[in-house]
Order: C-alpha cells, then structure tokens, then sequence
C-alpha cells in the first residue's frame, strides 16, 4: 500500500458512503497542500480492490475489512518511520497529532459493505 493508497483509502474509509475519485482527490489535495489529479485516483480503485481493500458500489468504492487492517499496519509504520528508531516519540500522542487515530480503523462498523 503506497502513501497515495493509504491516503486514499482513509478519505473512503472516513466517509462512511460511496465516494467517487473527484471527491477523493480534492481532500488529499487538501491535505498533501498539492493537486492530485482525479484519474490518478480513479487509476488506484482497480488494483486497490483487486488486493481487497475496497468494493466498488453504485454510489462509489467503499472501504473493506482487509483494507482497515492493512491500512493499519502503515500507520504504525509511518510513526516509527517518523521517530527514526529513537522512541522518543509517544505514539498515541503522534497518532493524534496526525489525527490518526487506530481507533478510526480497529473500530465497529455498521455497514454491510464493510463486511467485504
């Protein structure tokens, strides 16, 4: 899962309802402070549901079970990537600084496309 994955897969799996590549791209654009181009993101939804880590709906891809558990053990990586082996610094306090909470992705899901 590369950073844009791993990106794009929060931004489906925060919305909770199919989303659409447009959608996708103006919030990671927002948050990499940089244009991401819609049909990049669309080109990801092909291979990322091949791995399992999201469904295509009518009303656009969706976020699965595998994705989230995929998704995070790259969290996890990029904080310690961060701390550069140091444990200097916190976790938690990492994860919520980068608003990443593991909660986000260890947590219950209602939605019967989450079950994928």
């Amino acid at each position: 899962m590369s950073v844009l994955d791993l990106a794009i897969f929060l931004r489906i799996h925060r919305s909770g309802r199919g989303t659409s590549a447009g959608e996708i791209a103006q919030t990671i654009s927002h948050w990499f402070k940089c244009d991401i181009d819609p049909r990049e993101v669309e080109q990801s939804f092909p291979r990322m549901a091949e791995a399992g880590w999201l469904v295509r709906r009518e009303t656009g891809m969706r976020a699965t079970i595998k994705g989230r558990k995929h998704g995070r053990s790259h969290l996890r990586g990029i904080v310690r990537m961060l701390d550069q082996g140091t444990r200097m610094l916190d976790v938690a306090a990492m994860m919520s600084v980068l608003k990443l909470a593991m909660i986000e992705l260890d947590g219950e899901h209602d939605d019967e496309d989450d079950q994928d």
